[in-house]
Order: C-alpha cells, then sequence, then structure tokens
C-alpha cells in the first residue's frame, strides 16, 4: 500500500492539437493576403516588403545565435540582407553575390573573436540569399515573374500548412526527434502530397505540362519540409524555442518562413537552367 501510494503518476499526455492554432489562424488570415497582394503587385512594393522581413530574419538570426553580439553585428547582419534584397530587384545579380559575400565575410571577422564564426557566416548567407533570389524570382518580367512566385508559395504553403496539421493533429513516429518533437512521419506525407497537389493544380497556368509540375513541385516540397527542420535544428542548437516573437502563433520571421528559404533556393537553381525548368523561365 504504502509503495503504491508512494508511486508518481504519469503526466498527463498532451491531447492532439496545438493550443495556439487560433493565433496562427488569425496571423495567416491578416498576413496571407498582404503577402499575396504585394506579390501580384511585384516591382518596388514586392521588393521593399522583402527587404524588411529580411531585416527582421537578419536580426533575429543574430539575435538566437549570438547571445553576446554587439550593435554592430546586428548591422552587419541585416544590412547585408536588405543590401541584397533590394541589389537583386535592379537585376544587378553580380553585385547581388559580391555583396552577401562581402557581408557573411564581415560577420566571420567580428564573431571570430566570440566563437562559432562560421555559424554567423553560413546564417547570414542563407538569409540574404534566399531573399535575393525570392525578389530576382518576382522580377522576372509578366506574368513569368508572378507565375515563378506563385507556383513556388502555393506548393511551400501547402506543404508547410499539411505537414505541421498532420503532425499536430495525427502524431504517430517522429521524423527527427533531435531537430524537433513536434515533426512526424505522418507530416512529411501530408506535406509533400499536399504541395504536390497544389503544384498539380497550378500547372496549366503556370504553363507546364502536369507531369512538369509534379516533378518540380516534388522537390520543392520535400525542400520546404527540410527547411523547416533545418531552422528547427538551429534553434535547438542555439537553445531557443523561437527564433523571436513578432508573429502571433508562429513566434519569429524566421520561425514562419523557414519552409519556404531552402525551397526558394532549390526554385532559384532551377530556373537558371537553360532548360528553362522553372515555371516563368530564368530569374
Amino acid at each position: 500500500m504504502a509503495g503504491s501510494m508512494a508511486e508518481t503518476p504519469n503526466p498527463p499526455r498532451r491531447p492532439p492539437g496545438d493550443p495556439v492554432f487560433v493565433r496562427r489562424l488569425l496571423s495567416a488570415v491578416i498576413l496571407g493576403p498582404v503577402s499575396l497582394g504585394l506579390v501580384a503587385l511585384g516591382g518596388h512594393a514586392f521588393a521593399i516588403f522583402i527587404a524588411a522581413f529580411s531585416a527582421a530574419m537578419a536580426w533575429e538570426w543574430v539575435r538566437m545565435s549570438d547571445k553576446d553580439a554587439p550593435p554592430r553585428a546586428f548591422a552587419t547582419a541585416t544590412g547585408t540582407a536588405v543590401g541584397a534584397a533590394l541589389l537583386s530587384a535592379q537585376d544587378a545579380y553580380g553585385w547581388t553575390a559580391l555583396w552577401i559575400a562581402a557581408g557573411a565575410v564581415a560577420v566571420f571577422v567580428d564573431r571570430r573573436p566570440r566563437g562559432r564564426a562560421w555559424e554567423s557566416l553560413a546564417g547570414v548567407a542563407y538569409v540574404s540569399a534566399s531573399v535575393a533570389v525570392l525578389v530576382g524570382l518576382r522580377d522576372g518580367g509578366e506574368p513569368g515573374g508572378l507565375q515563378a512566385v506563385a507556383f513556388l508559395l502555393a506548393v511551400v504553403w501547402a506543404a508547410d500548412t499539411f505537414a505541421y496539421l498532420a503532425g499536430s493533429w495525427i502524431g504517430g513516429p517522429k521524423l527527427l526527434p533531435a531537430a524537433s518533437p513536434n515533426k512526424t512521419w505522418a507530416g512529411l506525407v501530408a506535406g509533400v502530397s499536399f504541395g504536390v497537389f497544389s503544384g498539380l493544380l497550378l500547372a496549366d497556368w503556370v504553363g507546364v505540362s502536369p507531369l512538369h509540375a509534379l516533378l518540380l513541385a516534388g522537390p520543392t516540397a520535400i525542400a520546404a519540409v527540410l527547411g523547416d527542420l533545418l531552422m528547427s535544428l538551429a534553434k535547438r542548437r542555439f537553445g531557443v524555442k523561437d527564433a523571436g516573437s513578432l508573429i502571433p502563433g508562429h513566434g519569429g520571421v524566421l520561425d514562419r518562413v523557414d519552409a519556404l528559404m531552402l525551397a526558394t533556393l532549390l526554385a532559384g537553381v532551377l530556373s537558371l537552367s537553360p532548360l528553362e525548368l522553372w515555371p516563368g523561365g530564368a530569374a
């Protein structure tokens, strides 16, 4: 009797679902139409929008990865990301690459006395390159630029949303516990499946065959899921739950766009192919 009384009851299991689902939904309802409207507008409006987001992304990376970062570290990182977006909007891709390289080296030199300098270089280069490619894709002219980004967003948003929903509500075996305890194989399957489905829905509008759309949407959806995992691994390494707190229900900007970043880089590589593999042609 005494032994049984001393036993500690098992802690209650968290029910399926996400306690911040409503806040996530409200954030999406507000940010979604704004983002889509600026994608449709393109030009300077879209470039400035992405530049503003890139500043927040770079600032969040420094904040979570470098606890002792001086003000110059934030200034260098945000300046590199913003400059990359704005230079890309001017079709100055050579200068954009040079700007990103110079900024990455600068943050490396600044971080070296504090250690883990390669993390700063990689993070700033990753943020800056992804926003530069996204602006470059949209700047491809009409309707090609709009088609290029619309196809990318449709696949990534579908993959990210349904991977989250399946992981939260269905659960099951974990995909990579070292990165995140909430990401599951069910989420991966759901994310890739719905990402591909979204790509197929847009195939005719973007001017590609269903097979072409399938071959692009599959790897892009996988890149979206891997991008999410990559940021989760980074946050786990730095000992933080969220990259920031700017967006209710999501955390920071990096938490919201992590799936888009790696997928954007993949789209950029495919768009530069002489075969014009990505919808909309070369960036």
